[in-house]
């Protein structure tokens, strides 16, 4: 039997801290390999395998993911994506990798009453097609 999954998408280096943390701890409950997944968004005129900065976020992002990982003496994957979307690169990366749960993060944009509502287009799609659970972090408003 294949071992259980854990998946943490990292958008950008705020949310690394907070996320890995998290996803740590639920994998080693799991008895879970753990996965760090950047999702670098292409725009449509350009071509998914060009060269250039758009990887540099992303490098920084997963190694950072890495060192916060460490802390936890836990082993982590990083992968680093080019899509055009995040939202379904991260539903088929989880559905190829066979995960069993996403850990991700939503961070209000506004405080808006409407917005406590809403999730973000790329939460709500993976929260409606990922192929497992996935659990959503939303941080304390700052103050």
């Amino acid at each position: 039997m294949a071992k259980s999954k854990v998946m943490v998408p990292l958008k950008d280096l705020e949310s690394v801290e907070s996320l890995v943390t998290l996803a740590c701890q639920l994998s080693v409950g799991m008895d879970a390999e753990l996965i760090a997944l950047h999702v670098a968004e292409v725009p449509l005129p350009t071509p998914l395998d060009a060269e250039g900065v758009l990887d540099h976020p992303g490098k920084e992002i997963l190694a950072s993911a890495k060192k916060v990982a460490e802390r936890f003496s836990r082993s982590i994957l990083t992968k680093l994506l080019r899509a055009r979307a995040a939202g379904e690169a991260i539903a088929g990366e989880a559905r190829d990798q066979g995960v069993e749960l996403i850990v991700m993060g939503h961070h209000k944009p506004h405080p808006h009453p409407l917005g406590e509502l809403l999730l973000g287009s790329t939460v709500q799609y993976v929260a409606h097609h990922a192929p497992c659970r996935v659990v959503i972090e939303i941080p304390p408003p700052r103050r």
